[in-house]
């Protein structure tokens, strides 16, 4: 069965990027055949910021990963969604697997990883089955393993790793130590994961969502990719909209959109206040509804 088959016609794209159009396989075929720096240079020109939180340019942290001197180094996927009211990592994994995978591999070829986790909320682990399944497909399809994509010499596999419920897993470093078998604390910084992380290897740690990006950048550009969202903020966000409103779900829409305007699309009338970010965010007014969703404004993480 082919990964095309796969997908079933499960989901319509109706986004400005990550619910875009997207062939499985593209960009990682498309990544092999640029060097490294080209990739690295595409990423910069996105400008695309980490999407869990911490808004940290991605192209910074591949960088820095890529820079290190060492034996191995990993890719960690943070699939660990335990902030109350966020639920968009697991629509991604369950209907957009091929972004999310991708861009793993897309990182560890950039890299110069060979091996890669994804942590997996342990809540979420009725998916293993089909992520695994997915897994063994792109296998199949030379898009995970050795020579992946006829690229002599690229290898790379990816593992899933549930949690186990520890909401502070969230934070990149208490994930490594829970990776490792440790109980899951956060560490001193630094040294960082780029330099230091998995097993004590440069490791690169990305949200879901960040990782889902990639691909689109890689097959589209990055120049592409800036014309939605704002100046410091550019591309799209995933929205996940639930409480008193007719039409709850997982909205993408472009960074820059204001408080008000989202509120109008989910058919939510008369209301009071909007918590932006989950339980650890704000609590905005009325007041407040002005104003942009964007890293610059109200920020989602």
């Amino acid at each position: 069965m082919k990964t095309e088959e796969y997908k079933a016609e499960k989901t319509v794209r109706t986004g400005p990027v990550l619910f875009s159009a997207y062939k499985q396989g593209s960009a990682v075929k498309k990544a092999v055949s640029l060097t490294r720096d080209d990739i690295l240079f595409e990423l910069r020109e996105s400008k695309l910021k980490g999407r869990g939180g911490a808004g940290f340019p991605t192209s910074t942290k591949w960088m820095l990963s890529a820079a290190a001197v060492a034996d191995k180094k990993y890719i960690v996927c943070n699939a660990d969604e335990g902030e109350p009211g966020t639920f968009k990592d697991r629509v991604l994994l369950l209907e957009y697997p091929e972004l999310v995978f991708e861009g793993m591999v897309i990182a560890g070829y950039t890299i110069g990883a060979k091996y890669g986790f994804v942590y997996l909320r342990g809540e979420y682990s009725y998916m293993l089955a089909s992520l695994n399944d997915y897994l063994a497909m792109m296998r199949k399809e030379n898009l995970l393993g050795t020579n992946i994509a006829g690229k002599n010499g690229f290898d790379f596999d990816i593992e899933i790793k549930l949690g186990a419920g520890a909401y502070v897993c969230g934070e990149e470093t208490a994930l490594i130590e829970s990776l490792e078998g440790n109980r899951g604390e956060p560490r001193n910084r630094p040294p960082y994961p780029v330099n230091r992380g998995y097993l004590g290897y440069p490791t690169i740690v990305n949200n879901v969502e960040t990782l889902a990006s990639v691909p689109h950048i890689i097959t589209k550009g990055g120049s592409w990719f800036c014309t939605h969202g704002t100046d410091k903020s550019t591309g799209s966000k995933l929205f996940s909209v639930s409480g008193d409103c007719t039409k709850p779900g997982v909205y993408e829409l472009p960074w820059g959109t204001t408080i008000s305007e989202l509120l109008t699309i989910v058919g939510a009338e008369d209301t009071k206040a909007v918590q932006v970010g989950g339980a650890s965010g704000v609590c905005l007014n009325s007041e407040h509804f002005g104003r942009k969703l964007a890293y610059e404004d109200a920020a989602t993480g």
